[in-house]
């Protein structure tokens, strides 16, 4: 006799997109040379009052089409960079140092989120940044 139900589908579990822990967030001020792309021009222009943030993750970032955003207060930091090979290390810029509060907490999060209020007090919190 024919039956109507259908052969159980198997399902695998999706991938963890949890983001690493920060280990060490380090910042400076420095001026900003945005890099030269090879096949088209850069809409970034060179900043002089900008900072550097270079953050150190305890494991590799997962890879993914999206993109880290580090957060520092209300500011979204979105133009970085891989320093390692092994995808723990990221330098992130703010151009314009007077946008950033002393004492804003500092959170990384995937690019089209905001850091969740329920997470807790943050690790890290920026200090004015000198030359």
């Amino acid at each position: 006799m024919p039956s109507d139900k259908s052969p159980r589908m198997e399902t695998h579990r999706p991938p963890d997109w949890k983001l690493p822990e920060i280990r060490a967030v380090e910042m400076r001020a420095a001026v900003y040379e945005p890099r030269r792309p090879r096949n088209f021009e850069s809409p970034l222009v060179a900043a002089r009052d900008a900072v550097e943030f270079v953050v150190r993750l305890a494991a590799p970032l997962p890879a993914r089409a999206l993109g880290p955003v580090l957060w520092v207060g209300e500011k979204r930091l979105t133009e970085s960079e891989s320093l390692d090979k092994e995808g723990k290390e990221f330098r992130f810029w703010s151009f314009d140092r007077r946008e950033l509060k002393e004492g804003a907490p500092i959170w990384l999060v995937w690019m089209g989120e905001k850091p969740s209020k329920g997470k807790g007090k943050a690790k890290f919190t920026y200090k004015l940044a000198v030359r």
